[in-house]
């Protein structure tokens, strides 16, 4: 823009006494107030002054982001990128729509929400404009939350580079599929981004929860409170629905939320009926943040999601293998962890943790000593056997146990025919399990924290081929555990590439089709979702 030299010593004059100002104490408010709403000074100028970090931090914004400002609004002669003269032109009116909906990306208002106060002044809306997208930009590239402190991290600034990406945005790709677009390229996250995308345009985003109950519990009020929480979350048209259409739509919410369509209104299912939309956008929200902040998984890892009761296993990020699971109850938790599978145990000996052994175990051989014998346990005293049947059981203290209880090889062993060992400080592992039918269980949090894999030979064959893959030398193939097996001997097949394990807890999981959300089991999203709301 040309001035006439009348004019532009005019600006120089004018800004030199807002510098002059600023100096002598002026506040920040003064700032906005007197230069920013100015509307005889040049736009340029009053967003050269409303970047500076005295007005920054009266509008609530970080005084230090001034430098990331003013570089960047230097590099456009100071031009606005989002407004004329009065109003948000077509792409700030686009860009602001977008960030005044950024839970659907992932990102809560709160984390881009500043004093609206100050809004109304046009230039304060494109500086606002400008931080939030670029705050938000770093949020759905790099994450939110900070694990050990389960609460919101130091919001920062995405890179130019980026930036500069939205600011040329052509009109052929809307703001919103921009933000899609943003972080980690994994496809689980790219399938989780774009149903959230959908599942909030689908459903009605509120806070409103109910009060279902079990059926068991609440035979007479069950039926009715469950077709207001479907209406009312957009799965009935017509709460006064009839019979057949209720259980359509319980169906269809029930498998929405990883349980079995069984038209049941069980623990679960009611537990999934009361819970708030917008409280599931959040769980979403947070499973999305997690696959931004995650490290970079290796060419071939087992990737285990309890909430969700699944094993997979990837090589060169290909789905190899995938198993159901039974987990820890909610006594009995599963913890996260990373390790490394090292080996691989056939027909194992369970050693008993000592919290089974004095709660469980001593109760029932009390009433029984037979119960050692039938169950293939022996018990020991320093390494020495003892005879169960010698053992005055009575005098044997829950808090004074003396004894460890092994349970010996064999298909009735609790550990089943294969365990799959790795290194950590809860004594979990991933191994077979006598006891099939617990996979047929929707929510499945039956163990005391190991988690019991089905199929875990097809497991154990498919890591061996995999193993020898990468190394020549004493190489295994899918038959050799057959073979092993087929002995009926405890006998240990050490990994030549142990295998990286990583038990992690994503309640919200999203295939190439549809959005699931699953049981917080454990409830351990509850503590990150403080900092959402």
């Amino acid at each position: 823009m040309r001035f006439v030299p009348e004019i532009r010593v005019w600006i120089v004059l004018t800004v030199f006494s807002f510098y002059i100002l600023t100096a002598c104490g002026t506040s920040g408010e003064e700032i906005v107030d007197d230069i920013v709403t100015e509307e005889k000074i040049p736009i340029e100028e009053r967003l050269k002054a409303c970047i500076q970090p005295e007005a920054l931090e009266e509008l609530g914004l970080d005084p230090k982001l001034s430098v990331w400002l003013t570089s960047l609004y230097d590099s456009l002669d100071f031009k606005p990128i989002w407004i004329n003269e009065h109003e948000l032109n077509e792409k700030g009116l686009k860009l602001d729509s977008s960030l005044n909906h950024s839970i659907w990306f992932g990102v809560p208002r709160s984390r881009i929400r500043f004093n609206d106060k100050k809004e109304d002044r046009i230039v304060v809306k494109e500086v606002f404009c400008t931080v939030r997208s670029a705050l938000m930009l770093h949020d759905l590239n790099y994450g939110m939350i900070v694990d050990s402190t389960k609460k919101f991290g130091e919001q920062r600034l995405i890179d130019r580079v980026k930036f500069d990406s939205l600011m040329t945005l052509p009109d052929s790709i809307s703001v919103d599929q921009f933000f899609l677009r943003q972080g980690p390229s994994d496809t689980n996250y790219r399938f989780l981004a774009d149903h959230l995308y959908q599942y909030v345009q689908k459903y009605p985003l509120n806070e409103k929860t109910f009060e279902v109950k079990p059926i068991k519990e609440d035979s007479v009020g069950a039926i009715p409170k469950s077709r207001q929480a479907l209406f009312f979350k957009g799965y009935l048209l017509d709460s006064l629905s009839d019979e057949q259409e209720f259980m359509q739509a319980l169906k269809a919410f029930q498998k929405d939320n990883g349980l079995k369509p069984d038209g049941k209104i069980g623990k679960y299912t009611s537990r999934a009926l009361n819970e708030s939309t917008l409280n599931k956008v959040y769980r979403a929200a947070l499973a999305l943040d997690k696959y931004r902040t995650q490290i970079k998984y290796p060419s071939k890892y087992i990737f285990v999601n309890l909430p969700e009761y699944i094993l997979r296993y990837y090589v060169r990020d290909s789905l190899k293998s995938m198993h159901r699971i039974v987990i820890g109850t909610e006594v009995n938790q599963t913890p996260q962890l990373k390790s490394k599978v090292y080996q691989i145990m056939v027909y194992p000996f369970w050693n008993v943790p000592y919290s089974i052994s004095s709660k469980e175990i001593l109760p029932a051989v009390r009433y029984n000593t037979g119960y050692l014998k039938k169950n293939n346990y022996k018990i020991y005293r320093k390494e020495v056997e003892v005879d169960p049947y010698k053992v005055n059981w009575k005098k044997i203290r829950k808090d004074a146990f003396p004894y460890k209880v092994v349970q010996q090889p064999g298909p009735k062993n609790s550990l089943g025919i294969i365990k799959f060992e790795f290194h950590n400080k809860y004594s979990v592992y991933i191994h077979d399990t006598p006891s099939k039918g617990f996979f047929n269980s929707d929510v499945r949090s039956f163990s005391h924290g190991c988690m019991r894999c089905e199929n875990p030979v097809e497991l154990g064959r498919i890591l061996l081929a995999n193993d020898s893959l990468r190394r020549k030398a004493n190489p295994m193939i899918a038959d050799s555990l057959d073979t092993f097996l087929g002995r009926a001997q405890n006998l240990p097949i050490r990994l030549i590439d142990p295998i990286p394990v990583f038990v992690e807890y994503r309640s919200v999981c999203a295939d190439r089709d549809k959005l699931v959300f699953y049981v917080d089991i454990y409830g351990r999203d509850e503590e990150y979702l403080k900092a959402f709301r």
